[in-house]
């Protein structure tokens, strides 16, 4: 009974492995685990990953490429051939958001299924995401008691196969996981169950993508992850369009080569790094090799618009252009600023058609929806700017959930001024696939929104805080980042990707660049830049004191972790839970049940306030919490005065 429920819920990695066709030659085998995921040649940055050195000795790469590299495929051909050579048992492939891990799960699931067509001996997909219960691409549904039902014919054999989906506590634990970082950090924090992540995790391939993303803090418990699963012989591989010289090394570093950290090197040594760039660490030191740029390179012109506080200007300059025949994609920096531009955009365009809709209603993309709607949004969103989009323009205003994992296409892209790190993933969504462009737009273009007027010297408090307009300062807190990437802009408003990728990242980014930058812009720039520093050093430190000391003897009285302090993957406050007392229709005929508020607007809330006075309509719906009227429609949550909650409701959808 023991060995069938192993094999069953995929903890036997055997019944997978041996209906893999074996392959003489580690190069041929590589190869061949490509080919079982794809019907097409790996490119250049695939095959260096396949190529990186023998397993035994190289336990950390590196895989840094732009944008549509196909990196997702490249690490699932790498588990394929480390789990076939006996090195890895499982796949635990990490992103920084839960809408990237819901986008890049069906993906992986759909190669899995390509590479082991025999499904009695596939290894289970699940999704590692708290809210969504998905597994092999089914859905569960929670029940009383902790007991899940799964919409499946086969319900028994399937409920073994989707156990490690069931809880947080068994992700680490399943055979083919997509999920969130956090998981992963949670394994070096001391909370309860630490250990229970941190050991299954060492059988598994931990995959980390857009690794650029996380901060200093996430940065510091990613290190410690990565110092215990390669020194305990596990396999790592991260991934990046733009990281940094500085932070490549140190992630490097941490795979176990002991001896001090290395030091920052001037911008010169970090811009001679060659890009695309798959990079290793091995008992022999790390090493690296070039990956050669093939295909069409994306030839860019960047436009600086001071037009950051204008809504009615970006959407007139977003409506011509849709009526020119081009899909174009706006990107702020914030939720506010992009309902401030989807309203000028229904006021601008009488033609409905040309704005993004779902579910027959115009809506903006961003985090504030409930998740059945978040999932209707990405699908609306790709089918208006995907890779099968269809004829004509279109615009879509979206924020910082449309730069990552989704597979979009624009013709133009509008987006408020950002780190160039950011700007460059914003990038990749213009110009995605080759194909015929309208008229006027063959180039590939980027808008980037500024302020009427830079003035950084107001936007900083005597705190040494920026608080700039639409997240300068406070979406994005290194005005120095932001001003490196403004002035490189001016400087260079035409450039290539990937050729110029190292080039951008390095000049706006590099610890000296940015230095620079600060002594020119003056004493409050400077101050700024200290300010950011300490905060780095006082982040790092507390890092250093939520991870878990695995040296120390936690026999006995110490076998508890604390429980009084709370500690966190990440920093800062976090949302507060909406839950109806009874599931509504929303905005987009979803049924909806449960929304997150951000910390920020949720304060004075009481901690045990309910939901009441709900009035539901076919424009969706209003509800009191916590003696403040909320509105819920097709543009998504927020507060509001009893006026704009009866004018919503009575919106037809």
């Amino acid at each position: 009974m023991a060995r069938h429920a192993l094999r069953a819920s995929g903890l036997d990695p055997w019944p997978a492995r041996l209906s893999l066709p074996s392959t003489s030659g580690t190069k041929l085998l590589g190869l061949d685990s490509f080919r079982r995921i794809s019907p097409f040649e790996p490119r250049p940055a695939q095959r260096a990953v396949l190529d990186a050195p023998p397993a035994d000795g190289c336990h950390l790469v590196v895989l840094e490429a732009e944008t549509g590299a196909g990196k997702t495929e490249a690490a699932v051909a790498r588990f394929l051939h480390l789990f076939r050579q006996g090195k890895v048992d499982a796949l635990y492939f990490a992103l920084p958001t839960r809408s990237a891990a819901s986008q890049v799960y069906r993906r992986v699931l759909d190669a899995v299924i390509r590479a082991f067509p025999d499904a009695e001996a596939r290894p289970p997909v699940v999704q590692a995401v708290p809210g969504y219960l998905s597994a092999d691409g089914a859905s569960g549904t929670r029940l009383p008691h902790f007991e899940v039902l799964w919409n499946d014919d086969e319900r028994e054999r399937f409920r073994h196969r989707a156990w490690a989906a069931e809880h947080p506590k068994r992700y680490l634990a399943g055979a083919v996981v997509v999920g969130t970082i956090d998981q992963v950090l949670l394994s070096s924090l001391a909370v309860s169950h630490a250990h229970l992540r941190a050991v299954p995790l060492l059988r598994s391939l931990l995959v980390v993508d857009e690794v650029h993303a996380s901060d200093v803090y996430m940065n510091r418990l990613l290190t410690d992850v990565l110092e215990r699963h390669c020194g305990a012989g596990g396999h790592a591989l991260l991934m990046s369009a733009t990281l940094q010289d500085t932070a490549r090394r140190r992630l490097l570093w941490a795979a176990g080569q002991g001896g001090p950290a290395p030091a920052v090197e001037d911008v010169e040594r970090a811009l001679a790094v060659p890009y695309p760039l798959v990079s290793w660490s091995s008992p022999e030191g790390p090493g690296r090799v070039a990956v050669e740029q093939t295909g069409s390179a994306k030839d860019l012109e960047a436009t600086l618009l001071p037009a950051m506080q204008d809504p009615e200007r970006i959407a007139g300059t977003a409506v011509e252009a849709a009526r020119a025949g081009a899909r174009v994609l706006v990107i702020r920096n914030t939720v506010q600023g992009a309902l401030a531009v989807q309203q000028a955009l229904e006021a601008e365009a009488a033609d409905s058609a040309l704005l993004l809709t779902c579910g027959g209603a115009s809506a903006p993309h961003h985090s504030r929806f409930a998740r059945e709607d978040r999932v209707a949004l990405d699908a609306a969103l790709e089918a208006a700017l995907g890779k099968e989009r269809p004829r004509g323009g279109c615009v879509a205003v979206a924020t910082q959930t449309a730069e990552q994992s989704l597979d979009l296409d624009a013709d133009l892209l509008v987006t408020d001024l950002c780190p160039i790190d950011v700007l460059l993933q914003r990038i990749g969504r213009l110009h995605r696939h080759d194909r015929p462009r309208p008229a006027g737009f063959e180039q590939a273009r980027v808008i980037v929104l500024v302020p009427s007027s830079w003035e950084p010297d107001n936007w900083i408090g005597r705190d040494s805080k920026a608080r700039g307009p639409h997240g300068l300062g406070t979406v994005y807190e290194d005005l120095n980042a932001l001003a490196s990437t403004r002035a490189w802009l001016e400087r260079q408003p035409s450039f290539s990707v990937p050729r110029d990728c190292r080039l951008a990242v390095e000049s706006c980014l590099h610890p000296h660049a940015l230095d620079a930058v600060a002594l020119a812009g003056g004493e409050r720039l400077q101050a700024h830049r200290r300010y950011l520093q300490g905060v780095s050093f006082a982040r790092r430190g507390q890092a250093d004191l939520a991870l878990v000391n695995w040296a120390d003897d936690y026999s006995g009285r110490r076998a508890a972790f604390p429980t009084e302090i709370k500690l966190a993957t990440r920093l800062g406050e976090e949302g507060r839970r909406i839950v109806l007392t009874e599931p509504q229709l929303g905005p987009f005929g979803q049924i909806v049940g449960e929304f997150t508020v951000p910390a920020h607007q949720a304060r004075g809330v009481p901690a045990d306030a309910q939901v009441a006075s709900v009035v539901c309509s076919r424009g969706g719906l209003s509800f009191d919490w916590g003696g403040t009227p909320w509105i819920y429609d097709r543009l998504g949550l927020r507060p509001g005065n009893r006026e704009d909650a009866d004018a919503a409701t009575s919106q037809p959808a």
